[in-house]
């Protein structure tokens, strides 16, 4: 049974990463600090699907129903 923020979000440590590299690139103001929350995300992504074809193939048809019934980083968005 997954609990806590995996109950909704399958990588909720991803989520937290990048909402501090995107957070920390608005407040800093630079452009610069923006492109590298942008570079971060676009690898956290690549991971996370990378990750999640390996899940699939490890627990099949319930990573499936999991993956149907949970967010893979910030509900309802993505």
């Amino acid at each position: 049974m997954q609990r806590d923020p995996y109950r909704w979000i399958r990588h909720p440590i991803y989520t937290a990463i990048l909402g501090l590299a995107i957070g920390t690139a608005m407040v800093s103001g630079r452009v610069v600090s923006l492109l590298g929350a942008l570079v971060l995300a676009f690898a956290y992504v690549r991971k996370m699907r990378m990750e999640e074809h390996a899940l699939g193939a490890e627990f099949g048809s319930a990573w499936d129903a999991y993956r149907r019934r949970s967010w893979a980083l910030v509900p309802p968005l993505f």
